[in-house]
């Protein structure tokens, strides 16, 4: 596949070090509304998230930009732009809520201990979907030690359970046309085939972008 190329949302000012610094442990509110049909799950706030208060707060992380070719949004979005996210049926939250400045900060209790308040989520806001972003946590907090990459037998409350790969640069096994591939399966069962009027991946988006922190 042709590299893809989006263009860049408008630049906003971002934390400065001491800002980061002084956002580890802090909470990012649930981003969901009364019409979520997919919610995303990411395993914990990045510092950045912690920093703004907004899911996937690094602007180069690759969700913005596979949301967009996968038909998840009609452009390239930045981490603030929560109100089109919530229009378009998609919420985010974390199995754990603390901010940390990487991932691997998060010890296997803590994932644990986070399902049973997602599980208290989905059935309160019934989505149809809940996509874990990342399989590493998904396997050590649901015990799945071999779950692979898609639709699971499962389900959470009413809720269907998809697995998808991690969207951090630092994800080397997926790179951005595998990644709208396979979020793009995703985008299909909750709300139907791409058409002329659904935006979809393009023939060309900047390179594989990079980000220091695998969760929301």
């Amino acid at each position: 596949m042709a590299a893809l190329r989006s263009p860049k949302p408008p630049r906003r000012p971002r934390p400065d070090r001491a800002e980061l610094l002084a956002a580890y442990g802090k909470t990012v509110p649930d981003l969901v509304g009364p019409e979520t049909r997919v919610l995303l799950c990411g395993i914990n706030p990045s510092l950045e998230s912690g920093a703004t208060g907004f899911h996937f707060g690094t602007p180069s992380n690759r969700l913005w930009p596979v949301l967009h070719f996968a038909g998840f949004t009609g452009r390239r979005l930045h981490p603030s732009e929560t109100e089109h996210l919530r229009a378009r049926g998609i919420g985010i939250t974390n199995l754990v809520h603390r901010s940390t400045a990487r991932a691997d900060e998060i010890a296997d209790d803590e994932i644990r201990a986070g399902v049973p308040v997602l599980i208290e989520l989905v059935e309160r806001i019934r989505p149809e979907w809940v996509a874990f972003l990342g399989l590493a946590a998904y396997r050590i907090g649901f015990g799945r030690r071999t779950a692979k990459v898609g639709r699971q037998p499962e389900r959470i409350g009413p809720a269907g359970v998809w697995l998808l790969p991690n969207p951090s640069g630092l994800n080397a096994h997926y790179q951005l046309p595998d990644l709208v591939r396979v979020y793009g399966e995703l985008r299909e069962a909750a709300f139907g085939p791409v058409t002329a009027t659904t935006p979809a991946a393009g023939p060309t988006a900047g390179p594989g972008l990079r980000s220091g922190h695998g969760g929301g």
